[in-house]
């Protein structure tokens, strides 16, 4: 199991708050004494010894889909800087601008999860108001931002929009007054911070990415804009699966589905169905991807038809729809069928999306490799390599060697030529290929 995160007194104390226990189930839960749990609620800053590490990444992991998201918004929410390196975050965590945490919605429950609103929250005070120009201007700076990430990768992205989100949006955010400008900028800070979820996780800092996602989450929902939230809880669904937490990205993309039951429109449909299926095929039941993808199936078919005008967040589309169900395939190991989906898939991608791009690749690269084709496996592999020269994402790259791992063994012309392009490209980014083959 993955270590998320370094357990301190207080992250305890918020998994206990997330769970709705009292101290005395908490400690039976965890198997220690009252005291013990006593002691963690008074020193925050206390770290449980390594065994209990242990105990309460179970614990979290166990846990329920909407008692996972509270737990991490109760740290969004509440999480300070401390005077030293942070072992969580590799920037700092969000702040007002009076130097105090900047909150969100109190109570211990996640209305939306369970169902029901929640109240909208007062901002700190000391901040200017939100003019129309600061809207403009964050959309805009998101949308040249979200460029670079698709064309270079989160790792050429995230430092930029990480330094842009404390200097120039969050000091805004301190305005009492919830006229429509503030809220409409609550609501746009949602979607940077979402974006800047995806570029930390596609560098590799997960823990960072998901702090990301789960404050985007809070905010979503102060906004009250349930297709947010679903957007965000298909992201959390997405690096679940890549983290290899299965039950709990069904669970997560399951919410996203409740959440948006009433108001979602047929493009956020095929983007929960599709991560659904993706879900399932990862954890190896066929009977529930194979349904998910024939609901995302029809309704990639009404995005078109039903003429409904969809939020930019909402960026899922025919080529999305491709790479989800490429992905799928390969993962049921129906790899006739992941070859041909991935290459639907690349003939959609838009010119400036190079990961995608070499993502949907490395499936053909792959599914040809499975299926004992050397030399389609290879070309599409160089591909990836051509791609990733443009890229700083830590994804493509591990794909890369994973797949020079995978076309070692072959001796043959062919795939010498393709393990030299890896290995200049690896040793150029100070990667060594991995050992292990691709998936």
């Amino acid at each position: 199991m993955d270590v998320i995160t370094l357990w301190t007194g207080a992250r305890a104390d918020a998994l206990r708050q997330a769970l709705r226990m009292t101290n005395e189930a908490f400690a039976e839960r965890l198997g220690v004494a009252v005291r013990t749990v006593a002691y963690w609620r008074q020193r925050s800053g206390s770290v449980p010894q390594p065994a209990m590490q242990e105990a309460l990444d179970t614990a979290l992991a166990q846990a329920s889909a909407p008692a996972q998201a509270q737990f991490w918004l109760i740290l969004a929410e509440r999480e300070q800087a401390p005077a030293g390196p942070q072992p969580w975050l590799a920037t700092p965590p969000l702040r007002a601008p009076s130097g105090g945490p900047a909150r969100g919605e109190a109570g211990p429950g996640s209305p939306w999860l369970s169902g029901e609103e929640g109240a909208r929250t007062v901002p700190a005070t000391g901040a200017r108001l939100v003019a129309p120009g600061d809207l403009t201007r964050v959309r805009s700076m998101r949308a040249h931002l979200k460029a670079i990430d698709n064309a270079h990768g989160g790792g050429a992205a995230l430092p930029m929009a990480t330094t842009y989100l404390r200097a120039e949006i969050l000091p805004l955010l301190g305005a009492r007054d919830q006229d429509p400008a503030t809220h409409s900028f609550i609501e746009a800070t949602a979607e940077y911070e979402h974006d800047v979820g995806w570029m930390a996780y596609d560098a590799g800092q997960q823990d960072l990415a998901t702090h990301y996602f789960a404050t985007a989450l809070r905010r979503a929902k102060q906004a009250g804009n349930r297709l947010l939230a679903g957007r965000l809880l298909v992201a959390m669904s997405h690096q679940a699966i890549h983290l290899g937490r299965l039950p709990h990205a069904i669970e997560l993309v399951q919410a996203a589905r409740r959440v948006t039951a009433h108001v979602a429109t047929p493009r956020a449909l095929a983007m929960e169905t599709a991560m659904e299926a993706c879900a399932h095929a990862a954890a190896g039941d066929a009977r529930q991807c194979h349904r998910a993808l024939d609901d995302a199936a029809n309704a990639v078919i009404l995005i078109s038809a039903s003429g409904q005008t969809d939020p930019e967040s909402l960026d899922f589309d025919e080529g999305g729809f491709w790479g989800h169900s490429a992905r799928a395939y390969r993962d049921l190991g129906e790899l006739s069928q992941a070859e041909e989906a991935a290459q639907k898939s690349v003939a959609l991608c838009l010119p400036g999306h190079s990961r995608t791009r070499a993502q949907r690749n490395t499936i053909r690269a792959t599914a040809h490799l499975r299926m004992g084709e050397l030399e389609a496996a290879v070309a599409a592999a160089e591909q990836v390599v051509r791609e990733a020269w443009n890229l700083h994402s830590g994804h493509v790259l591990g794909e890369v060697a994973q797949l020079a791992a995978s076309v070692a063994p072959f001796r043959t012309p062919v795939a010498s030529d393709f393990l030299d392009q890896a290995r200049q490209l690896l040793a150029a980014r100070g990667q060594p290929a991995k050992q292990q083959p691709a998936r």
